[in-house]
């Protein structure tokens, strides 16, 4: 028996070298710009899911490449400035120039596939997001020493727009059961982004960034956290009583409870950085929820 183990360590390798291998794996996951990419693609579905509206791979291909080009590079170039408040993330993408030329492969093969399956018009708006994105850190990030929680407000408009990006993309008039939907994860990203500069409150400070925690303090931002956050589960609530949208929306509201979680540990120690990944996370759980609602509604009307 013990040559059978033996047997199976060499094939597989041994237990150091698969923990080593599933440790890389997870860290280029999250510190390579590859779970917003992967939330990007969660909020399509959800949005399919709502509507009914059938989705192709190369849409969703293209919302994974326009998303991890934009965090991949945001991350890289900002990697200097996260040896402060993100060190993990920083060492891992110490490599600025190999990164650059991911982005670009991403940017290419995004462009090629808008170009051979989009309209123009979609070719043009998916091109404008990913160049905005690219700039924002070299550009747009900067309003925000001018303009208070500019770049809340601007990332959150961005992955609001994916709710609508469906309908963009197979010329599909967008209801306004489609713009709540975009209106509540406006909200939600918003939740997400003040999160993460909690982390980053001292760089921002430093940079003279106008963020809501470097604005409101230690002591204020918890309560603006945790209004925000109820505020978008009572919007979706609202939506369903007024048939705006379907009852199995009404499956999102554990995420409130989800993200209470990753606040008060936020609000404990703004260095657990494991809290962080669950809020990155939660794009993935709107999808998943809705998905769950759905199923369970379809099971209850053919019983």
């Amino acid at each position: 028996m013990c040559n059978n183990v033996h047997a199976v360590g060499s094939w597989f390798g041994n237990k150091n070298d698969i923990v080593k291998f599933m440790t890389m794996i997870w860290r280029e996951f999250i510190f390579g710009g590859h779970l917003f990419a992967t939330g990007s693609v969660a909020v399509i579905m959800a949005c399919a899911s709502i509507f009914m509206v059938p989705v192709s791979w190369d849409l969703l291909f293209s919302s994974y490449l326009l998303f991890y080009a934009i965090y991949l590079y945001d991350y890289s170039e900002g990697a200097s400035s996260d040896e402060l408040t993100n060190e993990n993330r920083a060492r891992y993408l110490q490599c600025k120039h190999k990164s650059t030329y991911i982005v670009i492969i991403a940017s290419v093969m995004l462009s090629i596939l808008l170009f051979t399956f989009a309209n123009t018009v979609t070719f043009l708006i998916g091109l404008s997001i990913l160049v905005l994105g690219l700039l924002y850190g070299s550009h747009f990030k900067k309003l925000t020493k001018k303009i208070p929680a500019f770049k809340n407000v601007f990332v959150s408009i961005v992955w609001s727009f994916m709710a609508l990006f469906v309908f963009v993309y197979y010329s599909l008039p967008i209801t306004y059961g489609a713009l709540m939907l975009a209106l509540f994860i406006f909200i939600r990203m918003m939740n997400i982004q003040i999160l993460f500069d909690v982390r980053d409150v001292e760089g921002d400070r430093a940079e003279g960034l106008l963020t809501i925690p470097a604005l409101f303090g230690e002591k204020k931002y918890p309560v603006i956290l945790k209004m925000i956050n109820l505020i978008s589960i009572i919007f979706v609530v609202v939506c369903v009583i007024r048939d705006i949208l379907p009852f199995f929306t009404l499956a999102i509201i554990p995420i409130f409870y989800y993200a209470v979680r990753y606040i008060n540990k936020v609000i404990e120690s703004k260095k657990n950085y494991s809290s962080y990944v669950f809020a990155a996370c939660e794009p993935i759980m709107w999808s998943l929820l809705i998905f769950a609602g759905k199923s369970l509604s379809m099971i209850y009307i053919i019983s």
